[in-house]
């Protein structure tokens, strides 16, 4: 509902709005030059609804780094046995927070969606970082 005033008004008339708009109701003001001033949304507010998730699950995020014209990438965020998994096909050396793979980062984002990762965010242009995501 919104409280709107005109010239001709000695009072605050309601009248309903159209928009979803769900700020706080405010009492209107008027500026210097006498402009009826919206009263409870700034007019760049946008509402969007939004459904809750009634259940949220837990993830494991990892980030692979590397460039798509090397042959080597990093891995952040791997546990013990997924190391492990991976150093029994791979060429893996620690590294400071996470390990150094000796292949190329598309086959290591792909060897890690065989492990339930998928990408959900991606930047950089030179070198990339990938982060991965699974549901634990």
């Amino acid at each position: 509902m919104l409280i709107s005033m005109t010239d001709n008004q000695a009072g605050p008339v309601a009248k309903e709005s159209t928009t979803n708009c769900e700020c706080p109701q405010q009492v209107p003001s008027t500026t210097s030059t006498g402009a009826a001033v919206p009263p409870s949304c700034p007019t760049n507010v946008v509402t969007i609804p939004v459904p809750i998730l009634q259940s949220e699950g837990n993830f494991a995020y990892v980030t692979v780094k590397g460039s798509l014209h090397d042959y080597t990438c990093t891995v952040f965020g791997l546990n013990q046995a997924e190391v492990q998994a991976l150093s029994n096909r791979l060429s893996v050396k620690p590294c400071v927070n996470g390990v150094l793979v000796a292949v190329p980062p598309m086959v290591m984002l792909n060897t890690l969606a065989q492990l339930s990762y998928k990408v959900v965010c991606s930047c950089g242009e030179a070198e990339i970082c990938w982060t991965m995501q699974r549901e634990v």
